[in-house]
């Protein structure tokens, strides 16, 4: 007689995140006070959702776990109530003031012990931007990572899986077990009756304490190699704004072209004030600034990699140490002088690793040795999907701290380096430092000066043998590209267009395009734009999108939310559309137009066609 299969175990980790208004950071502690009522964020939401539809589909147990304090038991029974098997509540005093790190680690001690299959999180919270924990959780239990998932097959062990990407999309596939972080479109948030919150009290809760999992393992702040040094709040100030009669659309066109002219707005952007400097520095251990580059999909390095070789430059000037870039695949002479003319003192050519044969556990062992090898003082990424996919794995195999996402980065009084984290929807930014060396940072595109080129600087390019150990845990079958050619690139823009759910339909916003194509400008849009799919998520701006600093933006249907407008602090004029007088992006904007964008829209694209020929 037949033995029978064991059932697929599936785990998924939930954080629960505080509601904004009903919490605060205690700048005692440095730790985000939960007093008040929790919500499984929205990206786990997706997770549960995907494990429960692989329960009915693969005859799967379903486990989900959170660690936090009591009230996080909510959380727990509405994920039962939504189909899980049972629950586990890692809540224990010792675990207070976890860092992405100290978290990874603590899961790892829980589920290390399960023998699950498949392990789902979010992409990343809601509250703090935190996407790290997946790929750090990955390393420390040895499995296959596929992030960003926003669509999966499943056929016996092997997994094939669509990852978002900063383009488009990637193919890739893994065996189990496999841990993977969910984005938006993976699948859609189920309900919570109360019939089925009901029977969710009948359903295995157990609650698991520190000793339970390692009575030797250091947990919380101490075993955290971040910290939060100070928290500052965030404030801005409404903008004197000149409000433009909509009555007669051609007429208001007409005068918006003309104020646009008086602010300046059309003229050419001046050329960065930071020249990057001449000197070049040689390579100095336990000083040196290292940047990982990147390149689009047609091979061409991105501006994010420019952005973080020019502020590299002003952090190695205080460590006394040289900038190098780090280059993946083929790296030509050409590309050697576009990384130096941007700061870049010397390039490590990681030849094997090449973006077509990416998986983030080769990159992670490569750069790991490199690392070892060298010992720079600092390590920065751009924190584009690719970078969140690695550089947190690299982190756990190191040991290190990472500061995912920041905004800013700058050196204190003390010479550490500070990375600025935001948060709680950008309201509040709290500068982040590291214990552990190289300090390690993931930098926002588009939050960082591009410096000045100089071309008259040389670096050379350093062969690097980085043939993996054992083979790849995944495997990249194609990459497809999702953005718009007859758009302009969205990063490094200095007309943007910005698209809100106000233009209605996709059908909307193929007219709002219209006016882009006129002045050759971006386009951009805010989540729920792309949440309903009229835009590809690559041009979301905002909490969990890019940031942008154009000289002259147009929003249009945009409401103004801050998960939106954090990512247009650094625009220089907004010219805002809106049908409603009260909405809050018109504390942002120099010119406010009251009506429909549909009639304006129009003639707004007749005025700038006729002014900018």
């Amino acid at each position: 007689m037949e033995e029978s299969q064991p059932r697929p175990k599936i785990a998924v980790c939930l954080k629960q995140i505080p509601l904004v208004e009903e919490s605060s950071f205690d700048p005692v502690t440095k730790t985000i006070k939960r007093d008040g009522p929790a919500v499984i964020s929205a990206f786990d939401l997706r997770a549960i959702s995907l494990a429960v539809g692989l329960r009915s589909r693969l005859n799967a147990d379903v486990t989900v776990a959170t660690m936090g304090p009591p009230q996080a038991r909510r959380a727990l029974e509405d994920a039962l109530a939504m189909g899980a098997d049972r629950a586990v509540h890692l809540e224990d005093r010792a675990f207070a003031g976890s860092d992405t790190l100290a978290t990874a680690r603590t899961l790892a001690l829980f589920l290390g012990k399960g023998g699950f299959d498949l392990i789902l999180l979010g992409k990343h919270s809601l509250d703090a931007e935190t996407g790290q924990v997946g790929p750090e959780l990955a390393e420390l239990l040895g499995i296959a990572q596929i992030t960003s998932v926003r669509k999966l097959e499943i056929g016996g062990r092997m997994l094939k899986a669509e990852r978002e990407s900063d383009e488009g999309f990637d193919e890739v596939e893994c065996e189990m077990p496999a841990l993977l972080t969910c984005a938006e479109r993976v699948a859609q948030p189920l309900r919570v009756t109360p019939e089925a919150l009901k029977a969710a009290k009948t359903k295995p809760l157990t609650v698991v304490r520190a000793r339970d999992l390692d009575v030797d393992a250091a947990f919380g702040f101490d075993a955290s190699p971040t910290w939060v040094r100070e928290v500052v709040a965030v404030e801005s100030k409404p903008v004197e704004g000149r409000l433009i009669d909509a009555r007669d659309p051609a007429r208001a066109a007409a005068e918006v072209v003309a104020a646009l002219d008086e602010l300046g707005a059309f003229a050419p952007r001046a050329e960065a004030p930071n020249r990057v400097p001449a000197a070049i520095h040689a390579p100095t251990r336990d000083c040196d600034v290292w940047v990982i580059c990147e390149r689009h999909l047609h091979g061409e390095i991105t501006r994010a990699t420019l952005e973080l070789l020019s502020a590299a430059t002003e952090i190695a000037e205080h460590t006394g140490g040289a900038v190098t870039a780090l280059s993946f695949g083929s790296t030509t002479a050409e590309d050697s002088a576009i990384m130096a003319s941007h700061g870049a003192d010397q390039v490590l050519s990681f030849e094997e690793l090449s973006t077509e044969r990416y998986s983030p556990d080769t990159m992670c062992a490569a750069v790991a040795e490199a690392v070892g090898e060298h010992r720079p003082w600092a390590l920065l990424a751009p924190a584009t999907e690719r970078g969140r996919d690695w550089m947190p794995r690299l982190a756990a195999r190191l040991g290190l701290g990472l500061t995912g996402d920041a905004i800013g980065l700058s050196i204190d009084a003390e010479g550490r380096l500070v990375a600025l984290k935001p948060a709680f929807g950008g309201n509040i930014v709290a500068p982040i430092l590291s214990k552990t060396m190289p300090q390690m940072a993931t930098v926002r595109p588009g939050v960082l000066e591009l410096g000045h080129p100089n071309s008259a600087r040389f670096a050379p390019i350093i062969r690097v043998s980085s043939r993996p150990p054992h083979p790849p845990l995944t495997r990249l079958i194609a990459r497809h590209r999702l953005l718009d050619e007859s758009i302009a690139e969205l990063d490094g823009a200095q007309i943007v267009v910005g698209i809100g759910m106000g233009v209605g339909s996709q059908e909307g916003v193929q007219q709002v395009k219209q006016m882009a194509q006129v002045m050759n400008a971006a386009l951009c849009a805010t989540r729920k734009v792309t949440d309903a799919g009229w835009l590809p998520r690559q041009v979301q701006v905002g909490l969990t999108g890019k940031s942008i600093a154009p000289r002259l933006y147009f929003a249009v249907g945009i409401r103004g939310a801050a998960n939106h407008t954090v990512g247009i602090r650094r625009a220089q004029t907004i010219v805002a559309i809106n049908n409603d007088p009260e909405a809050p992006i018109f504390e942002r904007a120099a010119l406010r137009l009251v009506g429909d964008w549909a009639v304006l829209v129009p003639a707004l694209t007749a005025a700038l066609a006729r002014r900018l020929g």
